[in-house]
């Protein structure tokens, strides 16, 4: 496989390390902080009558609603915490995402996929539109392939969907200024090797 020259610079392969998840975790101590600040003063506001709210609408408006949304903060901030946790404890094979070699693919485990089991791929690039967006960055790659194999491999995470084994490889974490070229030069890689591409947009609301 060529280097691919992104920034400074050259980029290989997608294998994930602990600053890719620096910044999840950054969003997620800040969703818990914001998320601790309405949820309890709305929990002590909910329980005690509220002087001059002689309506119950009202004071469900002034109480609940910032303990509902504190509460929600809390668990993508616990979430997100998590994940980005056990993302910084991947390490050798486990953190490879995606590699790309003469012989075919590498996924997570250090797992080998040959160029003549792949039927086809899907590229999908993920967008975000919901009013809040508690682990969306837009700094992310947001992306991810689903390929589509002729027959079932001894990888885990394989599933089958309409009787055709797929495996899944998120690509989530990197930062797009520095691998979307790579990104590209896969899927263009893939269509290289007369492997069909198929290119969706889909929602992710979180």
């Amino acid at each position: 496989m060529k280097n691919v020259r992104s920034g400074k610079y050259a980029i290989r392969d997608f294998i994930s390390s602990s600053p890719h998840y620096w910044p999840m975790l950054d969003r997620s101590f800040k969703n818990l902080f914001f998320g601790l600040i309405l949820f309890l003063p709305g929990q002590y506001l909910a329980s005690i009558d509220l002087p001059g709210t002689p309506s119950y609408l009202a004071q469900i408006k002034v109480s609940w609603t910032p303990m509902v949304v504190g509460g929600i903060c809390i668990i993508f901030g616990c979430i997100g915490f998590a994940i980005g946790l056990m993302g910084t404890f991947r390490k050798r094979e486990n953190a490879i995402d995606l590699k790309i070699s003469a012989q075919g693919l590498t996924v997570r485990g250090g797992h080998r996929i040959p160029w003549d089991s792949i039927s086809h791929v899907t590229s999908i690039q993920y967008y975000n539109r919901a009013a809040i967006q508690a682990m969306w960055d837009r700094a992310d790659l947001n992306c991810a392939f689903v390929v589509h194999l002729k027959e079932p491999l001894e990888i885990p995470r394989i599933k089958t969907k309409d009787g055709v084994p797929q495996l899944k490889v998120n690509l989530f974490r990197y930062p797009a200024v520095d691998y979307k070229p790579l990104y590209e030069w896969a899927s263009a890689e893939f269509e290289r090797r007369r492997i069909p591409v198929d290119k969706i947009r889909k929602t992710k609301e979180t």
